[in-house]
């Protein structure tokens, strides 16, 4: 389960409740371009995961990316709990599912499908989605994008609109590996713009309440992001 709350916070995405459906429009089609135009092997950087597990002590590791070194090589482990990692902690780490690369190109998997947009506050706009298409979420092999509620709240105060915070939401229960069941999960995601004008992630939050072998289970998982340091 802890693979799957880990490509959860990948995607660093969010949701609400939809009513309707409309085509893009100039706002949406502005920033999914800026989205799209986004690398995501642009920084090196650090992440901060703390995970909450039922029945399991909580847990911080510090994950260090840095995309100038060779393939399958470009996450490190910098600390379990506090600490330098040990042979264990390696390995269990190792086998891990880190997901696709954090980056605010990760939007453009689902911010251009058709939405109800609203402006709220000055200076912002909400998007809200019934539904993601299909691929742009996936849990271990189970494509949960159909039954996934989204929201989106644009900032557009700056030179450059981005997308600030998003939460994403479960519509549907499903199983996994025939060993595990999801009842529902809601992630959410902020970014924040850096000195050079682009959007990065900031922090990201997971909430999975199922079952593991027909025990009851809770994950929760937090991570933020810092240490940005442009390579490329």
């Amino acid at each position: 389960m802890m693979k799957f709350t880990r490509q959860l916070m990948a995607f660093a995405l969010a949701t609400g409740g939809v009513a309707g459906v409309v085509h893009a429009d100039a706002l949406q089609d502005q920033v999914l371009a800026s989205a799209r135009a986004t690398r995501s092997d642009l920084y090196a950087f650090r992440r901060t995961i703390t995970i909450e597990r039922t029945g399991v002590a909580r847990q911080v590791f510090v994950e260090q990316f840095d995309p100038r070194r060779p393939a399958g090589q470009m996450w490190s482990l910098a600390s379990v709990d506090g600490r330098a990692p040990v042979a264990k902690d390696l390995d269990a780490w190792r086998k891990g599912d880190r997901g696709p690369v954090p980056s605010y190109n990760q939007l453009a998997k689902w911010f251009g499908g058709g939405a109800m947009r609203s402006d709220g506050a000055q200076g912002y706009v909400t998007y809200r989605f019934a539904r993601l298409p299909a691929g742009a979420l996936k849990i271990g092999s189970h494509d949960a994008s159909a039954d996934t509620q989204a929201e989106a709240v644009v900032n557009t105060q700056g030179k450059c609109p981005f997308v600030e915070r998003i939460r994403l939401v479960s519509t549907k229960s499903f199983r996994m590996m025939l060993v595990a069941s999801v009842q529902s999960m809601a992630t959410s995601g902020h970014y924040r713009v850096q000195s050079d004008g682009l959007a990065v992630p900031a922090e990201s939050t997971s909430r999975i309440i199922g079952s593991l072998f027909g025990k009851d289970q809770t994950i929760q998982a937090f991570a933020t992001y810092s240490d940005f340091q442009k390579v490329r």
